[in-house]
């Protein structure tokens, strides 16, 4: 069941946590049930597949991030804050050489 996990991560990255939780879920469910149901488990794992395919290649399109950045949440803006504090400093004091 590692796969609803991952599912739900990734969507929650790109999609939000509400998304995330409910892609869990429904991955969750839908393994559970090909694990009864004879010759489903074949075709809920292709379905698997390929959301997460599909997530990570046009997620960055859908939810507006940089492939190559990431989301820090208040730690990036702290050091934001701090890199901005500091120039302020520098420029305030002088200090431009390096």
């Amino acid at each position: 069941m590692i796969e609803a996990v991952i599912v739900g991560a990734l969507t929650a990255w790109y999609l939000g946590i509400r998304a995330g939780i409910i892609a869990a879920a429904v991955t969750f469910i839908a393994l559970l049930l090909a694990m009864v149901i004879p010759n489903m488990s074949l075709a809920v794992y292709a379905l698997v597949f390929a959301w997460a395919a599909a997530l990570y290649f046009f997620g960055p399109k859908l939810s507006g991030k940089k492939p190559g950045k990431s989301n820090l949440g208040w730690m990036g803006q702290a050091t934001g804050a701090v890199g901005q504090a500091r120039g302020w400093a520098k420029s305030f004091f002088g200090g431009n050489s390096k």
